[in-house]
């Protein structure tokens, strides 16, 4: 599906800390055999730890959906296992003056990025806490010049908290406001649905990023009837509850567009056909059980569809055309329909 900017962007983030990990990993692995010689067993088991979990981690990251339950999961225990790693690989490099201990600032910038200013704060606490704990672990004395590195360390990781926390939020912030903006400037202000033109760069977006997609145009059945009969007022009014219904009803599953008049398309993931099937089942279903009252007269819609899949029918342009033809194929059935991309056809109820 495409994806908004701060969506994009933090999935950069992700990639540009796992790298930095994979960095980590590899000053890592050179200490352990040029200052331990390769005598340390907690650290040989840290280290393959950390390739182990780099590996997962860099496959969900790299294959797995940015809005998917997987790759949220693992954006969210990556900060737990950063956190537990760090403290680990000070404890194992000899606690105060440990030359790994800057990694506490990435980790704070981590954590802000999720969490903004709260995050940022909370973290160079947790931090703090765990280092003091090792400190006590090994022994610190807590006096004189150790006292006094102990607290530039915990003052500096404080700082760290309050300013990261400040700059991405601000960042954040603005970058919100851009968004809404540019949504404002892609949505269709009668229906709320995304417009003709939104559809067409997110039609570009996902013919780049070749992610299973199922394209759905559809078309409201004699809404002409409707305007003629009643009156343009109370098509709009059909078109905005028929908006609402589909942006309630599709949730994540995809994006709805105004493609035009009383057209609406839909980009919808199809990495789970049936899921996708299910949930335009379900929006046809809603519609057609909306009641509509105009001149003490009650009337309700039915909607025709027509579906196609990319990549496997062709590229975004050739299923676009697919979908088109099909919906022509509902409509000539008799509307009232959907005609699948595997050439079957789901009749509505007579109206």
């Amino acid at each position: 599906m495409p994806m908004n900017l701060l969506t994009k962007n933090d999935h950069i983030i992700e990639i540009i800390l796992s790298l930095f990990r994979w960095v980590f990993l590899l000053i890592a692995g050179s200490y352990y055999y040029l200052y331990l010689d390769g005598n340390s067993f907690g650290f040989l088991i840290l280290f393959i730890f950390g390739l182990v979990y780099m590996g997962i981690s860099e496959l969900a990251l790299r294959k797995t959906g940015i809005n998917s339950k997987a790759y949220l999961i693992m954006t969210k225990v990556s900060v737990v296992f950063d956190y537990a790693a760090f403290l680990w690989l000070v404890s194992l490099t000899g606690g105060s003056g440990s030359p790994f201990f800057p990694i506490a600032y990435l980790l704070i910038l981590h954590v802000a990025v999720y969490w903004k200013f709260s995050g940022g704060i909370i973290a160079s606490f947790l931090l703090g806490a765990g280092y003091t704990v090792i400190l006590n672990l090994k022994g610190y004395s807590f006096e004189d010049e150790q006292l006094i590195a102990y607290l530039f360390d915990c003052m500096f990781l404080f700082f760290m908290g309050v300013l990261g926390g400040i700059i991405v939020s601000r960042e954040r912030t603005m970058r919100s406001k851009n968004t809404k903006l540019e949504d404002i400037a892609r949505q269709d202000f009668l229906t709320d649905l995304y417009n003709h033109r939104a559809f067409q760069e997110d039609l570009h977006i996902c013919s780049e990023d070749n992610h299973s997609l199922m394209l759905v145009l559809s078309d409201i059945d004699y809404f002409k009837s409707v305007n003629d009969r009643f009156g343009h007022l109370v098509g709009d009014d059909v078109l905005k509850q028929i908006g609402t219904v589909v942006k309630e009803e599709l949730k994540d599953d995809g994006r709805a567009y105004r493609y035009g008049g009383e057209e609406i398309a839909f980009i919808m993931d199809a990495t789970n056909s049936e899921e996708a099937k299910a949930c335009l089942l379900r929006i046809q279903s809603v519609i057609r059980k909306l009641r509509f009252t105009a001149h003490a007269e009650h009337f309700s819609v039915t909607m025709s569809y027509g579906t196609a899949i990319f990549p496997p029918e062709g590229s975004i342009d050739e299923c676009l055309r697919i979908a088109d033809e099909r919906l022509y194929e509902a409509k000539r059935l008799g509307r009232n329909r959907i005609c699948w991309f595997d050439e079957q056809v789901e009749e509505g109820h007579a109206r």
